[in-house]
């Protein structure tokens, strides 16, 4: 087999890189640049944002009794997906469900920090899927607490 076939066929065979094949995590990495270029880190956020609410629709969790019942759905739907997984945990003094997210898929060194471009999608996934549970208050946002090697985020009022 010539070297320029076997390297090509190598490249196929590869496992995906950080959750995504590789012309996909070439093509998300295009796209991260040239929306950040374009339309500045607020309306990516947002953009992003929408996009997260949206997988929230098409991956719509049943109805649950408990905290511990939301979190294995929401791990189950994400374990699927390949983005890693969350920790629910209910923070009295601030009555609020904290939301501790790790191995989100990164886009390159996109985003701030780097490699957390995805960090905003998280946002919006999980407002939504909180905002399908029984009794869910419409008041209640998701947001960012911190991005690093996990992603922290707070359901709460703001």
């Amino acid at each position: 087999m010539n070297t320029v076939w076997s390297t090509a066929v190598e490249a196929v065979q590869k496992p995906p890189v950080q959750g995504y094949p590789t012309g996909w995590r070439v093509f998300l990495r295009a796209l991260a640049l040239e929306m950040e270029a374009q339309a500045g880190p607020a309306a990516t956020a947002a953009v992003l944002r929408a996009a997260g609410q949206q997988m929230a629709r098409l991956a719509a969790l049943p109805p649950v009794g408990s905290m511990e019942a939301l979190e294995l759905e929401m791990n189950a739907v994400l374990t699927e997906i390949g983005w890693g997984s969350v920790r629910l945990a209910m923070n009295e003094a601030e009555r609020c469900v904290v939301l501790d997210h790790t191995g989100l898929p990164q886009v390159g060194s996109a985003g701030e920090p780097a490699g957390t471009w995805l960090a905003p999608v998280l946002e919006g996934l999980y407002q939504d899927w909180m905002g399908q549970q029984p009794g869910a208050d419409e008041s209640l946002r998701a947001r960012l607490q911190h991005c690093g090697s996990s992603i922290t985020i707070r359901y709460g009022r703001l």
